[in-house]
Parts: structure tokens; C-alpha cells; sequence
């Protein structure tokens, strides 16, 4: 993994909970992330045609790879949204974030990845970190009672949001195959265009269009704002990815959360207690131990 990588999967982790707090400040979230795809692309399209000649718009294995990652990518964003909106944040979000832990075996299955020890262990500290600084607590579930309550009481949303992590997982490894495909810009062009087609066929089959357009007129600051932050997450994140395993990448995708916990103290005043302290304490111990890996 080389320095650089590293420094653009965390700066993607920063614009990544910034995104997700637009998100989670918007009304109807599926809605919102489909507005914020059309932002997303509005900035690509006209950026990479400038960039790029016409005859390397269309690469086969840059189309394949980007429609296969899109598809996972646009039913892990549906799926976190569902998640959300069916259940507590506490109880679903420790199952949003077990990404990571399938796309070590899709990595060592399909792309050879050979992750080291150290690294697997940093992988373990930073969803660990993460799940604990989310739910407040270092036991997540709190016992069997905890996890009956969550495939019963809260078991749509549970549902939703490990359909999230799975699918999730998939992508990833199709979006490790076609950042190395060649050109970046034009493959993370392809890719949102592709997520965006896939958001509007969900919004035509579901006839959301008047959800869609209320949302716009509801919070049309956060939909932009969310829709560049979430550009500069899919570009930093791609570029990083071309140097770091597709393993670690997501694993060191979690720093979001150490963001969002920065964030939360400087700008909304929110307590920093000793809980979480020693979440962060884990997640930069993962970090390490997996650029050190």
C-alpha cells in the first residue's frame, strides 16, 4: 500500500460521512440519494468529457466492471436508506458496516488478495471501533436478549441493512477490477451514470416521482450540498483504490466514523466521553496496523 493511497481512501472516509450526514439530515432518504446521484453526475459528465477524447468513452471492460459495481453499489445505497428508516441506528448500523469482513473472502477468491496478518487485524479494530463508537457500547448487542431484539422487534430493519453489507461486498470487488481497467475519471463517470439509471428505474417502478420532486423542493441546500461531497467521495475513494487492496480500502473506509465523531464535538457541541475516546483509540490502532500491513 503506498502513502498516497492511503491518504485518499482517508480523505473519501472524510467526504464519505459528510454525504451521509446530508442524508440523514433529508426527509425521504431514498429520494435524497437518488437527487444527490443526479448532482453527482451533473459534475462528472461534463468534467471527463472535457478530459477525455470521444473513441475511450467506450471500453468494454470499463462498461462491465462499472455496471456490475453500480448494481451492488445502488442496492447497498437502497438498502442503507431502508435500514435506516425501519430501524434504530444502534441496532442496524454494527450490520452496515460487516462489509468488509465478505469482501476479504471475495477478495482472496477473485482478485488473489494475500492480506497480512497485521492488516487482518487492523480490518477487526477499525469495524470493531467503529460499531462500538455508533451504538455507545463495547458489548453490541447486549447478550442474547439484545439479539433476539433484533431479528424481532427490529428485524426489517436487521434484514435490510446485512442485505446492505453483502451487496455491498460484491461491488467492491468489481470496482477494484475497473479502476485498474485504465482510466479513472472515465470509469467512475460510468459507474455513477450507471448507479443514477438504476435509482430512476427504482423511482419509475415504485412511482416515487412526486417523493422525489417533494424532497427537492424540501431541502434542495442539503441535496446539492450532499450531491459534491458525494463526487469528491467517489473520486478520492477510486484513486485511492488503484493502490490499495480492495480489502483494506473498505476497512479503512470505517474512518468516516472518526469523522463524524470530530464533527459531532467541534461543530453540533455533542459530549466526548471516555467510551469514546477508546472507540477512536481502535479505530486509528486499525488504520495503522493496516497501512503498516
Amino acid at each position: 500500500m503506498t502513502f498516497k493511497g492511503f491518504l485518499f481512501i482517508i480523505a473519501s472516509a472524510l467526504f464519505h460521512v459528510l454525504w451521509n450526514s446530508s442524508l440523514k439530515m433529508s426527509d425521504d432518504k431514498p429520494s435524497a440519494v437518488l437527487l444527490m446521484m443526479v448532482v453527482t453526475v451533473s459534475g462528472f459528465v461534463p468534467w471527463v468529457l472535457w478530459w477525455s477524447d470521444g473513441e475511450a468513452l467506450f471500453v468494454p471492460r470499463v462498461f462491465l466492471s462499472a455496471f456490475a459495481a453500480g448494481f451492488f453499489f445502488f442496492l447497498y445505497q437502497y438498502f442503507v436508506a431502508l435500514s435506516y428508516d425501519k430501524g434504530d441506528l444502534t441496532l442496524v448500523y454494527p450490520l452496515t458496516v460487516t462489509g468488509p469482513v465478505y469482501i476479504v473472502l471475495w477478495s482472496h477468491l477473485f482478485l488473489g488478495e494475500r492480506i497480512s496478518l497485521a492488516g487482518a487485524l487492523g480490518i477487526i479494530l477499525i469495524i470493531y471501533g467503529a460499531v462500538t463508537l455508533q451504538t455507545g457500547r463495547f458489548n453490541f448487542f447486549n447478550g442474547g436478549a439484545g439479539c433476539r431484539n433484533l431479528f424481532t422487534r427490529k428485524r426489517a430493519g436487521a434484514l435490510t441493512a446485512l442485505c446492505a453489507a453483502f451487496f455491498y461486498s460484491f461491488g467492491a470487488v468489481a470496482d477494484k477490477i475497473g479502476v485498474m481497467s485504465g482510466n479513472i475519471l472515465l470509469y467512475t463517470m460510468t459507474l455513477s451514470v450507471i448507479m443514477l439509471i438504476f435509482h430512476l428505474a427504482r423511482m419509475v417502478c415504485q412511482k416515487q416521482t412526486g417523493s422525489v420532486v417533494g424532497e427537492l423542493k424540501a431541502n434542495p441546500l442539503v441535496v446539492a450540498g450532499g450531491g459534491v461531497v458525494m463526487l469528491l467521495s467517489f473520486i478520492t475513494f477510486r484513486i485511492g483504490l488503484e493502490e490499495v487492496y480492495a480489502s483494506y480500502a473498505s476497512a479503512l473506509r470505517q474512518v468516516s466514523t472518526l469523522f463524524g465523531l470530530g464533527i459531532g464535538y467541534l461543530v453540533f457541541r455533542e459530549a466526548l466521553t471516555l467510551r469514546r475516546v477508546v472507540s477512536s483509540c481502535l479505530i486509528v490502532a486499525g488504520a495503522v496496523l493496516i497501512k503498516m500491513g
